[in-house]
């Protein structure tokens, strides 16, 4: 216990100059989040969680969540703490994103004066506030256990420099704390190997004779190995199978390659459409910028460096979205994309860490404070649309309430299906906000049960009971009444809300 203690006061002194970069980006994460807090919206699941008290996360091998869920809200029913565990997950972030720079540029520069490292700070911003994050935030539960899928995610690289037992020993424990907590970032590691790669070969420190060469490149293929191998004692003796919205099986070994690359495009079709013209347009730009850079501080071949650029950063890129394109049916929710972020991250820092001149840095300075700005957009539309949902809900109910089978203690089941839509107020946006339109896409019905459960378990008449294992739409139910924005279709047992799109929608 004393080592212990001894090795931590060691560790803190040896370290404490982080602690400054550590809080400024914590202050960046805390306030580009705000709007989110601030609306106070139960995002999606969280709808369920908070009228059952259930966690439910080992149904899909996340066991980690499982099991801290008890501590961090202090009991095995889940009330919501909101908005702890996001302010938590903004803590993760930060502590994440300062350890990603030391991995990428070596944490002596956090000794420099604060005006040669603040830009790096900026640059890391994409790892916990990219557009795509921001719906992993805006889960009053689970956003701590995303936020730790990316300490995991980076963690053996903050051991990749000392005995290469430890750094294995890492990488098994971070690769199963991805796969417990959340599995969308398991793509990370090689994503983050292949820039060391990119690096070390650009600057000749791959040994400088055969044996050292041999000797690095030995030891990468035993990372990898010890990565691979991982998830597969993970995905043949801890995880559960699951076939819902998302299915975690593989295609057959005949379909494997093709499938792969058709949801490989799926991703990245929905990269092109989520982000606005013009950031892609700043993204390219950078990425260019990376190329250039890298050739010009290369100490191999100019252009040689150069088609190593564009090939690492597009299997960087590749990285990102590794696992989930290879599943039968991935999930392309926003959630599950989260890792571009942290892809974009790791280009920013190079660029902004490898180039003196003002006018270059521009575009990341652009891209981060669009990202930062698009957040607030995000965290005030999300605060109108739960307005809206809840107006529409609370005219559900006013008729439900004149119906005269409510006016007896029956109980019957309640199904609401259909569209709600968007807000007039986010319709009225430019309509290049797809990304925006996806996010919010949870927080209306949209074929999910979470209204139904608004309906349920906020309304004051105890006859209502969900019960997602009957299909009311298949009863043909008699119209009871037919308003302009919903029909509701009910007989002495069953009740069925069916929303009509908005025209505007």
């Amino acid at each position: 216990m004393r080592n212990w203690k001894r090795l931590m006061r060691r560790w803190v002194s040896e370290n404490k100059f982080l602690l400054i970069p550590f809080l400024i980006l914590e202050s960046i994460y805390l306030v580009g989040i705000s709007a989110i807090l601030l609306s106070g919206v139960r995002y999606a699941d969280d709808i369920g969680r908070t009228e059952r008290g259930y966690a439910v996360w080992a149904n899909f091998s996340r066991y980690i969540n499982e099991i801290l869920s008890r501590f961090i809200h202090a009991d095995n029913y889940l009330t919501n703490i909101a908005p702890l565990p996001q302010l938590m997950a903004t803590l993760i972030l930060a502590i994440t994103g300062v350890m990603l720079i030391c991995v990428l540029v070596g944490k002596d520069k956090f000794r420099q004066p604060w005006a040669k490292w603040i830009g790096l700070v900026v640059a890391i911003v994409p790892l916990g506030l990219s557009p795509y994050m921001l719906e992993c935030l805006s889960y009053q539960y689970d956003s701590v256990y995303m936020a730790l899928s990316v300490f995991f995610a980076v963690l053996p690289f903050a051991f990749r420099k000392r005995s290469f037992k430890q750094y294995l020993m890492a990488i098994v424990v971070g690769t199963f704390g991805v796969c417990m907590t959340y599995q969308a970032v398991v793509g990370v590691f090689p994503m983050i190997i292949v820039f060391v790669l990119m690096n070390d070969w650009n600057e000749k420190l791959i040994g400088g004779d055969k044996a050292k060469k041999k000797e690095y490149i030995k030891k990468t293929i035993i990372a990898l190995a010890v990565f691979g191998l991982t998830l597969i004692v993970f995905q043949k003796f801890l995880m559960i199978p699951q076939d819902l919205y998302v299915s975690n099986s593989l295609p057959s070994l005949q379909d494997y390659i093709p499938e792969t690359i058709k949801h490989l495009g799926q991703y990245f079709g929905l990269l092109m459409s989520d982000f606005k013209i013009w950031w892609l347009i700043l993204i390219a730009i950078i990425v260019a910028i990376f190329v250039v850079l890298y050739a010009q501080k290369s100490k191999q071949n100019k252009i040689l460096a150069a088609i190593i650029s564009i090939i690492g950063v597009s299997v960087m890129a590749m990285c990102a979205f590794l696992v989930y394109a290879s599943l039968s049916m991935p999930l392309f929710a926003p959630r599950a994309m989260y890792a571009v972020g942290i892809c974009l991250a790791i280009i920013f820092v190079y660029v902004v860490n490898n180039s003196r001149m003002a006018i270059v840095k521009t575009p990341v300075w652009v891209i981060v404070w669009c990202f930062f700005v698009f957040a607030f957009t995000y965290g005030n539309a999300l605060a109108d649309q739960d307005e809206y949902r809840n107006i529409k809900i609370d005219m559900v109910k006013s008729d439900l309430n004149d119906l005269s089978m409510m006016q007896n203690d029956e109980v019957k089941i309640i199904q609401a299906v259909g569209d709600i839509g968007l807000s007039p107020i986010i319709t009225h946006m430019p309509q290049d906000y797809q990304m925006l339109n996806r996010l919010l896409r949870p927080s209306f019905n949209d074929g999910l049960l979470w209204t139904t459960y608004k309906l349920v378990y906020l309304s004051d008449m105890g006859n209502l009971r969900a019960d997602m294992n009957v299909d009311l739409t298949k009863m043909n139910l008699p119209i009871m009444k037919d308003t302009a924005y919903y029909n509701i279709r009910a007989d002495n047992s069953n009740i069925l809300v069916e929303f009509k799109k908005s025209y505007r929608n």
